[in-house]
This record gives C-alpha cells, structure tokens and sequence, in this order.
C-alpha cells in the first residue's frame, strides 16, 4: 500500500503551515491478542451485535437521529432510522446556523500596524453585563512567525459589525502552538479608540450590550460520521464572515503537518471536509445541522490535483486542549502513559438498526518505557480496551479516545485501564502522582 501524501497549507492570511497528509499503514506491528474491545464486552455478557454494541457507546450525531432516538425510546416509533426518515420525510437542513453566526468573530491581528493576520474565531463564553467574553481561535492566526511571538494587538469582530468602528480589543491568555489552538479574553472594561471620522473612545462593555452576540453551543465530534452535512463559518480573505456547506468527509484522522514556528512536524487530529475553506477561515468553526459547534477549521490543501479538501480540529479533542490550557495557567501540559499505542488492525462494522457505520480499530501496546503505565504492570502486546477517568469511560476503539482522555489527567488523577491480555480482560490502575509523567507542549 503505497502512502498517500498532499500539500496542504494553514489558512490564516499571512499565518500558512505547510502540512503533508499522510495515510498510517504499520504492517510489521505485532497483533496482540484476538480481541478488540467488543470481544471483551461479550466475554462480559453482552449479547447484540458489534453494530448495536458501537452504536450504544457512540454519542449520535445528527439532530434528526437524536428526534429518531427520543421517538423509539417513548415507543411512538419502532422501526429503524431509515425508516423514521422515510415516513417523516426529514433531511437536515442550515436553520439553526442563524444562532450559531452570533457565536461568530472576525480576528485581525497585527505587530505594531504591520505584519497583519485575519482569521476567525468562536465564543465560548459572554458576559452581557461585564462584557467580558472568551473566544477560541487557531494559534497561528494570532502568531507572528516572523518575530516568533504572539501578536500585540488582537482585534474582534462580531457578526454584523465588521467595521472600525465597532471593533472590540482581545488578549491573549493562553495556547499551544502544536495543537494550533488559542484561547482569547475581551475585558469589558478595556477602552478602545474608533478609528474613521466621528472616531470617539468607547469600551468593550458597550459594543457587547448593543450586540446579539452569544455563547456557542458545543457539540459532540465523537458522534460524527462520514457523511454527515456539517457548515464552516469563517472570515475568507478577510471580508467578514459567511457560511459554507460541505459534508464530513473523514471523521477523524492524522495529519502531519510543518509546526508554525517551523521548527518541525507536528501530527495533528483533523476533521476532513468539502466544506469550502479559504484563507482567513482558520480558527472559524465547523457546525452541524443542528448548529452544534464540531470543529475548529485550521487549515485546506492547496496540492495539485487536490481540490475541496479542508480540515478541522474536532471540538471534543480542542475543547480538551483548551481546558488544560486553562487548568496549567495559560500553557499545555500533557499526561504521558509512557507507552506507544499503534492501531494494529481496524475493520468497518455496520449497524442496520441506527444506520451507522462505524471504524473499530484494536489498539496494542508497542512498546513501554519509564513512566505511570510501567509502574502499573502494562506490557508489550496489551490490547487497550477501555480507560476509566473519574466517572467518565471511555472505549478505545479509536486511537484519538485514547489522546482526548489523556488531556484531561491532572497531577494526582488515576486511570483505571482495561487491556486484553492472552484472550482474557485485565484491569491496571495508572496514577499520576509525579511531575515525570506530564510533558509541557509547546
């Protein structure tokens, strides 16, 4: 199988990241034992099919299966999704966008009046009374690779409001370059000075009041499929923000891509979509039907050949990204198992009930070095079957599960891990207890 590659570049307008996609093929990885984690549910009682068992321990997706869901759990309707769609003749539509533009900016962020970059962002939170906000964009929308810092002047436009004269003025608090995320704060109280004739002082509190401006609503990018409509809203070529339509074409894979201080590569956890992105989209959100943020858009491929091909973090690993950057004071700090997790087969399996088809991937461990998981009893071969945080579990039937719980581990947490070993389940306790187990990202 030959590795398939393209280039792709980031979309801020003066902020590009030349990236190469790459398609993972290890064939010389040992299979560990004959059980993915379905095997291990079964061996446990379970007794539906893998397809009922995925779609049970899968969020769902579209709002229309969510409608599909409600009806068969009240008993108004028995049949399958296909069937719900057929005699109710639905099909998602853009009608909830209209909430989720007012969770739009427009970013313009410049070095002393130079060296300008224009993307976009998404609000996480507003204060209409303080007129403070938080908003989430890419760290090379507000990186300046030609000084190596981040830029001194960030400015914010709401939706409606792309003029000088109604800008708001952000800071930056926090972000990580490898993860291409940043997280920004308006202060209300901050004075800001129009620009233009009749120019006067105004604060940010006062453009937020007059505003329609509102909280974005998060999504769940775990329950995406390919296929799925999904609609990017971004700042292209930095004439204000729009809205264009696509559909999910990869719902989660690896792309290898130049970091943005051009120190190396970075592999990075993309949404794939035909969504047209352009430059001055990057840091714009992706959303579904039912206007749920999914993604932060980051970057296309501009390689010959290739056309309509753009990326997306999924929000469930940015989200992640963005609360640890918030727990470690403004920088990264990742939980490291000290192992290394290869997806040594993966197979489609489709559920005829909910009509999903899912990717199972049976995840083994490679290789183990000094660190949580050693001290657990972990061992090469392990087939990683679930991890257990606080209450929350998570099945690994994808490598990126796997990644995303991880960012959520704080000094003094433990891990409950399930693996299969030699046929049978074996739990391991994994605590991280010591600063040696965490890694600062850049």
């Amino acid at each position: 199988m030959k590795k398939k590659s393209a280039a792709v570049l980031g979309i801020a307008l003066s902020a590009c990241m030349a990236v190469v996609l790459t398609a993972c093929g290890i064939f010389d990885l040992g299979k560990g034992d004959n059980n993915y984690p379905y095997d291990i549910a079964v061996s446990e009682g379970y007794t539906e099919s893998e397809g009922s068992w995925l779609a049970e321990t899968t969020p769902t997706s579209t709002l229309y299966r969510r409608l599909w869901e409600e009806a068969v759990a009240d008993g108004s309707f028995s049949g399958t999704y296909f069937e719900f769609l057929k005699e109710l003749d639905l099909g998602d539509g853009g009608a909830y966008l209209q909430n989720s533009l007012l969770s739009a900016v427009s970013v313009v962020a410049y070095m002393n009046s130079s060296s300008a970059s224009a993307g976009a962002g998404v609000i996480l939170s507003v204060d209409a009374a303080s007129g403070d906000m938080d908003v989430m964009t890419n760290y090379h929308v507000v990186y300046s690779a030609a000084s190596q810092r981040i830029y001194n002047h960030i400015e914010l436009y709401l939706y409606g409001s792309e003029t000088s004269a109604q800008k708001l003025t952000a800071t930056y608090t926090g972000g990580s370059a490898s993860e291409d995320i940043a997280l920004l704060h308006v202060e209300g109280s901050d004075k800001v000075i129009a620009t233009g004739s009749g120019a006067k002082t105004y604060t940010n509190r006062e453009i937020v009041q007059d505003s329609a401006a509102k909280a974005v609503t998060i999504g769940d990018s775990d329950a995406l499929l390919a296929g799925d409509k999904v609609y990017a809203i971004g700042n292209p070529e930095a004439w204000g923000i729009s809205v264009t339509e696509g559909v999910v074409s990869v719902d989660a894979e690896y792309v290898t891509m130049e970091s943005i201080d051009g120190s190396g590569e970075v592999s990075m956890l993309e949404i794939r979509t035909d969504a047209t992105v352009n430059h001055g989209n990057s840091g714009g959100g992706l959303f579904n039907a039912a206007g749920e943020l999914i993604g932060i858009v980051n970057a296309r491929s501009e390689a010959n050949g290739v056309e309509g091909v753009g990326y997306a973090i999924p929000v469930d690993h940015a989200m992640a990204v963005a609360e640890n950057i918030r727990a470690n004071g403004g920088s990264l700090s990742y939980a490291r198992l000290g192992i290394t997790i290869e997806t040594a087969e993966s197979r489609s399996v489709f559920d005829p009930v909910s009509g999903r088809t899912f990717r199972s991937e049976k995840l083994v461990v490679r290789s183990v070095t000094e660190g949580a998981a050693k001290k657990s009893g972990m061992d090469v071969g392990d087939t990683i079957v679930s991890l257990t945080l606080g209450g929350k579990t998570v099945e690994a039937t994808r490598r990126y599960k796997v990644t995303n719980l991880l960012l959520e581990v704080r000094k003094g947490d433990s891990l409950t891990v399930v693996v299969s070993r030699d046929g049978q389940p074996k739990t391991l306790q994994v605590t991280f207890d010591a600063d040696g187990y965490f890694e600062t990202g850049i």
